[in-house]
């Protein structure tokens, strides 16, 4: 998943338009634009806005798809193939430890369905 994507994702999951972003981050609609289509590349002090206006770490935002990405953003990617979880999930307002908690029943779930791909695979 791109930065763009990434900013796009999040955003709409705060239900925050592209203008409601770029008040939030001090920058114009345009630009938000422009970041979530990969057009621009943030600075470092954007991004650190841009983090704290989407209520994530700077981590989340930046690192790469060979990392698995967690807390909302994770559970953002997991939920755009589920829209009747989706709509549950985003009108929670679930604190951070709330969000650790339900990442590891994801990771918990992913983990048992790869042992059992592994053992009927005989891997």
């Amino acid at each position: 998943m791109s930065l763009g994507t990434r900013i796009r994702t999040l955003r709409k999951a705060l239900g925050l338009t592209q203008q409601g972003l770029a008040e939030r981050t001090q920058v114009s609609r345009i630009y938000i634009q422009a970041l979530e289509s990969n057009r621009r590349t943030p600075s470092m002090k954007l991004l650190a806005r841009l983090a704290d206006s989407l209520e994530v770490e700077v981590q989340d935002l930046v690192k790469t798809m060979s990392t698995s990405p967690s807390g909302r953003l994770q559970l953002e990617e997991v939920f755009q193939a589920a829209p009747e979880t989706e709509v549950w999930y985003r009108s929670k307002k679930l604190k951070p430890r709330e969000l650790r908690f339900v990442q590891s029943l994801i990771d918990a779930a992913v983990s048992r369905w790869e042992e059992e791909d592994r053992s009927e695979t005989g891997a």
